[in-house]
């Protein structure tokens, strides 16, 4: 009977410490909710923790601080620990959702509102986030259902509206994107992104005058708008007007100087005639990217019409020892080997290369405006065309 009762006095005691532990641990979360200085707050939360290691309450504010600081990984750690404390709780998985989406862990997140949305289906924020992870993965019908789902909630806004237009822009929904804006329009007429959008529908309907004056507008509203300047330049190389393509490829350098954008300005200098200039933008791609194969066949290239043919062999050699799987620098290897020592071996062993490499545009190496020139005197030739078409 006297150990009976040492048992429970010992179990009651022990009550009331876990009790105390608790209480304190609250008291300690209290004062951080209301201590502006972070780092003050995650010394309150991690004594919490260490005094009530079963409250989700101090673990998920301690989440919430992290997450405010940028730090990823000490968040998601502690909306986890949260979320085993309280599994059935649905802004536990909401919270964690969200740094996941900080950390671009866009499928992570899409789970977690997708198990938050299983537990409180009428939260229109979940249907929110979980279209926005939707775009991010490019599952675009599936956010455009998401963003239905939010708006029986609430009204649409701006961000709403142009984030639906995209979604149905790369469904092929063009209809439904012009529809949402034009309402964005109506209004807001200063709407920059609105005239972008209806630029790039225009474009792909292959509607080149359309698309450029809705980039225009774009641009109108926003001197800094790069997207804009991007497919307007390529609208206006598509339609033969190489000047201003090279003009508004010249702005959008300047706004973000990349690789991407050198390389396609040089093509269009390419297409000029600008062979120099043309070099030097390949030269430039090569700088920020040496290790895109592109950027060498595209110089090679130069360097052939330049009749520089070891400096261009050079280069597609190079394109081919960092990436082999693509065709064409095989094929303007060939041409290196037919205009510089008329050997006929190699070229047939390149060209024969490039189509085990899936090269099928044969039309162009008969084609002296594209690769043809290359091949003059030989493309003629039974044999050429044997080895083309494995006659």
């Amino acid at each position: 009977m006297k150990k009976l009762k040492t048992l429970l006095l010992t179990l009651l005691l022990l009550g009331a410490a876990v009790s105390a532990g608790a209480q304190t641990a609250r008291v300690l979360v209290n004062r951080a909710r209301q201590e502006s200085d972070p780092a003050a707050r995650i010394r309150l939360l991690t004594q919490a923790v260490k005094k009530a290691p079963k409250l989700a309450t101090a673990w998920h504010y301690r989440a919430d601080t992290y997450r405010m600081l940028g730090k990823h990984k000490q968040a998601l750690s502690d909306y986890t620990q949260a979320i085993r404390l309280t599994p059935r709780d649905p802004f536990r998985y909401y919270a964690r959702a969200l740094a996941y989406m900080d950390a671009k862990q866009y499928a992570a997140a899409e789970a977690d509102l997708s198990k938050a949305i299983s537990l409180k289906k009428n939260y229109p924020d979940f249907y929110l986030f979980r279209a926005r992870a939707d775009m991010a993965q490019e599952k675009y019908g599936a956010a455009i259902a998401d963003y239905k789902k939010y708006l029986n909630y609430r009204r649409k806004t701006s961000l709403i509206g142009l984030d639906l237009a995209q979604a149905y822009f790369n469904t092929y929904q063009y209809p439904e994107a012009e529809e949402e804006l034009f309402a964005l329009l109506d209004k807001d007429p200063s709407e920059a992104a609105a005239y972008f959008w209806l630029g790039r529908i225009r474009q792909n309907q292959n509607r080149l005058d359309e698309a450029v004056s809705f980039f225009s507008k774009a641009i109108n509203r926003d001197e800094k708008y790069a997207q804009a300047y991007r497919y307007r330049a390529s609208a206006f190389k598509d339609m033969g007007e190489l000047e201003a393509s090279a003009q508004d490829y010249g702005v959008l350098i300047e706004l973000e100087p990349q690789d991407i954008f050198y390389n396609r300005r040089g093509l269009v200098y390419e297409e000029m005639g600008h062979l120099n200039k043309a070099l030097a933008d390949y030269n430039k791609t090569i700088e920020l990217s040496p290790k895109w194969p592109i950027g060498y066949t595209n110089r090679g290239y130069v360097y052939l019409k330049q009749k520089k043919y070891n400096l261009a062999k050079a280069d597609f050699e190079t394109a081919i020892k960092l990436d082999d799987s693509l065709p064409t620098p095989y094929i303007n290897l060939a041409g290196v080997y037919w205009l510089q020592k008329k050997d006929r071996r190699n070229v047939y062993r390149n060209l024969e290369k490039a189509l085990k490499r899936s090269f099928r545009d044969f039309d162009s190496l008969y084609d002296e405006d594209r690769k043809g020139w290359m091949f003059k005197g030989i493309n003629k030739t039974a044999e050429f065309r044997a080895v083309m078409y494995d006659e």
